[in-house]
């Protein structure tokens, strides 16, 4: 695990301009992110998944907008940012996973790599709350130790981190989900249809 963790993250103009904006050390572009929306948008469409309101927790760039848009072009679409001055910069809503309140659920929240930010107290009380923000789908990508060692570019990612392991992650999440792969997850009131072999759990 790295040691050497911030107390406390800045997600400022530098911090956006090496992850995103600068192409030799991006993340993350567009592109990358629309084929991961194709992936989730189809796999909830194959499970009978509706998405009429989508809740993206971490809005980041917006790039998961257009991605929604091209598969639920009907469904409404919040953004939350936890970053002072992306909110600044492109108007998105301010708040935070841990504590952000809705009276309308959504069918599908998308949290991409936000909860590697938090310590374990607050990555669990997140995932508790992901679990009351939506009333079907959570897609969730958070990096952990595996990945940092053996998946991931650490050139262009994000080590200064909470790295933790996929078997804490997976059993935190199964106190509220049921796990289908590909980083997609189910409440109980999901009204998707999954066969056996497609539950991970």
């Amino acid at each position: 695990m790295i040691v050497a963790v911030k107390d406390t993250f800045t997600f400022d103009k530098d911090y956006y301009r090496r992850y995103y904006d600068d192409p030799k050390t991006s993340v993350a572009s567009q592109e990358s992110v629309l084929g991961l929306a194709d992936f989730v948008c189809s796999y909830l469409s194959h499970i009978g998944q509706p998405v009429a309101h989508v809740l993206d927790m971490g809005w980041g760039m917006g790039f998961w907008r257009m991605g929604i848009a091209r598969h639920f072009p009907e469904a409404s679409y919040t953004g939350v940012e936890h970053s002072e001055y992306l909110c600044e910069q492109m108007g998105w809503i301010r708040g935070s996973v841990l504590d952000y309140k809705t009276r309308r659920k959504a069918d599908l929240v998308v949290c991409q790599g936000v909860l590697q930010y938090l310590d374990d107290a607050q990555c669990r009380t997140a995932i508790s709350n992901l679990a009351n923000l939506s009333r079907g789908a959570v897609y969730l990508e958070a990096l952990t130790e595996m990945d940092w060692e053996e998946v991931c570019d650490q050139e262009v990612t994000d080590g200064n981190v909470y790295l933790r392991s996929g078997s804490w992650y997976r059993g935190e999440l199964a106190k509220y989900f049921t796990n289908c792969g590909g980083g997609v997850f189910l409440t109980e009131s999901s009204a998707g249809n999954l066969y056996e072999l497609e539950r991970l759990d």
